[in-house]
């Protein structure tokens, strides 16, 4: 007889399967995009959260649970490099359109939820570089791999969190994930799925 953990993982896999088609459609002229290079990784890593340690709700979000799951499970749990960590804010708000088209997102507004990794991207960088958040098993995976370099923008020192909710006074404050040109060709896919949508 199948548990109820065993239902859950069913809903999952049946939830991917689908996905894995969306972003094969909705994402083959982005090849090497975030969404293509990390979104099933992220989203896969989204609903089991939900499930095990959020309200068990998969349709269900709202921009706290996203706040919860970027801020405090990703950098307890998830062992990252800096492509995952500059991909996520893109696979999380893909996530949300996926679940708005198939007409299953309950919770905060579509725009709400989408936004919601942007605007939380300074928070996010600096809570995975915050070693004190990892979980044991990040600290002996990530351990070596943990060394960043120091010159590099989005640098924060161990230990260092910026602020909360004062945009633009971080050392880490970014516009958005990326380099200008992963941001534009985001925006015309965003854009492109918009006006289709019409």
């Amino acid at each position: 007889m199948p548990t109820a953990t065993d239902r859950c993982q069913d809903v999952i896999a049946s939830l991917m399967s689908e996905y894995e088609q969306h972003v094969s459609v909705e994402h083959a002229i982005c090849r090497g995009c975030p969404v293509d290079r990390s979104s099933l990784f992220i989203v896969y890593s989204m609903l089991e959260w939900k499930a095990i340690y959020g309200d068990g709700r998969l349709g269900h979000w709202t921009r706290d649970d996203i706040r919860e799951y970027l801020l405090d499970h990703f950098p307890h749990k998830i062992s990252a490099d800096r492509q995952l960590l500059l991909d996520t804010p893109t696979c999380v708000r893909d996530l949300v359109y996926f679940m708005s088209d198939r007409g299953t997102l309950a919770g905060d507004e579509v725009r709400v939820l989408a936004d919601a990794g942007d605007e939380l991207f300074d928070e996010f960088l600096a809570a995975n570089r915050d070693r004190r958040k990892w979980g044991l098993a990040k600290r002996m995976v990530m351990g070596a791999a943990a060394t960043v370099d120091e010159a590099d923008d989005r640098y924060v020192p161990p230990g260092h969190i910026p602020a909360r909710g004062r945009r633009g006074n971080s050392p880490t404050h970014r516009t958005g994930s990326g380099t200008p040109a992963q941001r534009a060709k985001r925006k015309a896919a965003r854009t492109a799925r918009q006006r289709n949508r019409r």
